[in-house]
C-alpha cells in the first residue's frame, strides 16, 4: 500500500520543515542568551577570536584593579602628607609666636613648649602612617626612597624643637628653628608633589588608557559573539513564517495522499 509519507514531495517538505525548525530554535536560543556564539559549532573561528579577546579583557580588568589599589594607597599617603603640612605650619607658628612675645613668663614658655611637644608627637605619628602608606606605592626613579628621606629630614627638624632638642624654646635659637621648620615644610610639600605627579602622570593616564582599551576590546568581542537583535528578530520572523507554511503544506500533502489512497481502495 502507498504511504502518505513515502512521496518525494512529502519527504521534501519534512526535510525543509526540519531545517526551518532548527533555524527557529537557534534564533530563540540566541535571543534568549544574547549570544550569537553559544557553542563552538556556531562559529569556530569566531569563538577562538572571542575567547582571545575575553582573555585580554580579563587581563586589563586585573591590571586596572591593581592600579586602582595603588591609586588608593597614593591618596592615603598624600592625605597623611597633607596633614603633616598643616602640623608643620602649626609648629612654625608656635615658634614664631614664642619668639615675638618679649617678657614671656616661664609658665607661658612652658605652655608653648608643651604644645610644641604635642605637635611633634602628632608629626611623628603621621610620618609613620605616611611611610606605611608609601609601601603600596611604587614611585619611579627611586621616588619612594626620596620621599622617605624628605619625611625623615622633616621629622628630625621637628624633633629639634621639642623639649631637650637643639632648638627648643629654652635655647633661644628662634631664627634657626624657624628656618629649619620652613625647610621642613618645603620637604613635605616636595614629597606631596612627587606622589601627586605619580598619580597625575603615571597612574591616571594608565587607568584611562586601560579604560579605552577595555571599551574597544569589549566592543570588538560583542560584534563577534553577541546577538544582533535586529538581524535575529528578522531571522526569527522568517523561520516562523517558513515553519508555519511548511506545516500547512505537509497537511495539504498528507490530505492529498489520503485522497489518492481512498480512490485506490
Amino acid at each position: 500500500m502507498l504511504s502518505p509519507l513515502s512521496t518525494s514531495g512529502t519527504l521534501s517538505i519534512l526535510s525543509q520543515l526540519d531545517r526551518n525548525q532548527r533555524s527557529l530554535n537557534e534564533s530563540f536560543k540566541r535571543l534568549a542568551t544574547g549570544r550569537r556564539i553559544n557553542s563552538g559549532k556556531d562559529d569556530p573561528a569566531g569563538l577562538i577570536s572571542s575567547e582571545q579577546l575575553a582573555a585580554e579583557i580579563r587581563s586589563l580588568e586585573a591590571q586596572t584593579r591593581s592600579l586602582r589599589r595603588v591609586e588608593s594607597n597614593a591618596y592615603i599617603a598624600e592625605g597623611h602628607a597633607s596633614e603633616l603640612s598643616s602640623l608643620y605650619r602649626d609648629l612654625n607658628g608656635l615658634v614664631v609666636a614664642s619668639a615675638n612675645q618679649a617678657g614671656m613668663s616661664d609658665a607661658e614658655i612652658a605652655a608653648n613648649q608643651m604644645q610644641i611637644d604635642s605637635t611633634v608627637a602628632s608629626i611623628r605619628r603621621f610620618t609613620g602612617d605616611a611611610t606605611t602608606a608609601m609601601n603600596g606605592v611604587n614611585l619611579p626613579n627611586g621616588g619612594n626612597a626620596e620621599v622617605q628621606t624628605l619625611y625623615n629630614d622633616a621629622l628630625a627638624t621637628a624633633a629639634s624643637v621639642q623639649t631637650g632638642g637643639a632648638n627648643d624654646l629654652s635655647s633661644g635659637n628662634f631664627e634657626a628653628a624657624q628656618a629649619a621648620l620652613q625647610q621642613a615644610g618645603v620637604d613635605i610639600a616636595t614629597a606631596r608633589g612627587r606622589v601627586g605627579a605619580y598619580q597625575k602622570y603615571v597612574i591616571g593616564p594608565q587607568i584611562r588608557s586601560n579604560q579605552v582599551a577595555y571599551e574597544n576590546l569589549s566592543e570588538s568581542r560583542s560584534r563577534i559573539a553577541d546577538t544582533d537583535y535586529a538581524l535575529e528578530m528578522s531571522n526569527l520572523g522568517r523561520a516562523k513564517i517558513l515553519t508555519s507554511a511548511g506545516i500547512k503544506l505537509l497537511k495539504i500533502s498528507q490530505q492529498q495522499a489520503k485522497t489518492v489512497l481512498s480512490l485506490l481502495s
